[in-house]
């Protein structure tokens, strides 16, 4: 029953972000330089499930008792330090710049994004990650958070650093393993 819940709920996520571009937009404001400030940290030990695109396939994982499993194939041994470290890179994230209440979604390439990550806590709650277009002169790109327990930054979007996409979520399977 739980993988049924944890499956849909990956695939609403990944719906709801990826089709509908993470959420409304608002006013547009100018951006803000943030430096190094958090984007949406989360407690690494309260995530039960994630979920993101490789290569063009979405891939979902589900914490079972203590043991990390693919939702695809259940018999591949993960290992839980390493998804943990994944997972603390994902919470970690700093914007270079935010843009509080941004307007068109399009501007910033998030009407459809081109990546994504979905995390699902133990209260049932979740996080989506949309990544949008490329900012080649400030070397990041573009990410909006969509958070169902807490919206008041829904709006906003943050220029992050494009490593995200490049790197921390350009991971198969066997990176897990």
């Amino acid at each position: 029953m739980k993988k049924r819940w944890i499956a849909g709920a990956c695939v609403m996520l990944l719906a709801s972000g990826l089709l509908s571009g993470c959420g409304a937009g608002g006013h547009k404001n100018a951006g803000q330089a943030a430096g190094d400030q958090p984007v949406k940290a989360f407690d690494v030990s309260d995530v039960t499930a994630f979920t993101y695109v490789y290569q063009g396939q979405l891939l979902m994982y589900d914490l079972e008792g203590d043991t990390w499993q693919n939702m695809a194939d259940a018999s591949v041994k993960l290992d839980k330090e390493k998804i943990e470290d994944f997972l603390q890179e994902m919470s970690g994230m700093t914007a270079q710049t935010v843009i509080e209440d941004a307007g068109e979604l399009s501007e910033y390439g998030l009407d459809d994004p081109g990546q994504m990550f979905a995390a699902v806590f133990s209260d049932g709650s979740s996080l989506t990650y949309c990544f949008g277009t490329e900012d080649e002169k400030a070397s990041g790109v573009y990410l909006q958070v969509t958070d169902d327990k807490d919206a008041a930054d829904n709006t906003n979007v943050y220029l992050v650093d494009e490593t995200y996409v490049t790197d921390t979520l350009n991971r198969g399977m066997e990176e897990f393993e």
